[in-house]
């Protein structure tokens, strides 16, 4: 199975909203998504299975800002059928090369304090807990562990 990396379109929006849905208690909608097309400080990109016979469909997707030298994680998921094949942490390693080449010396995000595969991830990938933010999550209170990498 093969790969790649490609900016965001609004050709992608309709596979990632499936991919959201699956992946997100509180998806994000489509007007979200197409907003996010239009964010200035967006830096957001999808993985495309590559070699299919028919179009290359999107298997992953992250969603980002870069403001200065901080980079926000806004949205990371991989297509459910297709988690465990390192797709996210190859997804990742891309994105932290691009932002190093546009100057970012941090990555933020927060994520879900019962969400422990991605804290696994997230731990594999260098990030470190700098705090929580109580009762982030208003569809079920729960608290957002913030997370921290450095680039540098």
């Amino acid at each position: 199975m093969h790969w790649n990396l490609s900016i965001l379109s609004l050709y992608d929006v309709e596979q990632i909203l499936e991919i959201e849905k699956a992946s997100f208690k509180a998806p994000w909608s489509r007007t979200l998504f197409l907003e996010e097309l239009a964010c200035k400080t967006a830096s957001d990109y999808v993985v495309k299975l590559t070699g299919s016979e028919k179009h290359e469909p999107v298997i992953a997707y992250i969603c980002s800002r870069i403001i200065g030298c901080e980079m926000s994680i806004l949205r990371i998921a991989v297509s459910p059928k297709l988690r465990n094949l390192g797709i996210s942490s190859w997804l990742l390693d891309e994105c932290f090369k691009m932002a190093r080449d546009k100057g970012v010396t941090s990555v933020f995000l927060e994520v879900r304090e019962s969400n422990r595969a991605a804290i696994a991830l997230y731990d594999k990938q260098g990030f470190i807990s700098i705090g929580k933010r109580p009762a982030y999550y208003p569809e079920t209170g729960e608290d957002a562990v913030v997370l921290m990498k450095k680039l540098t």
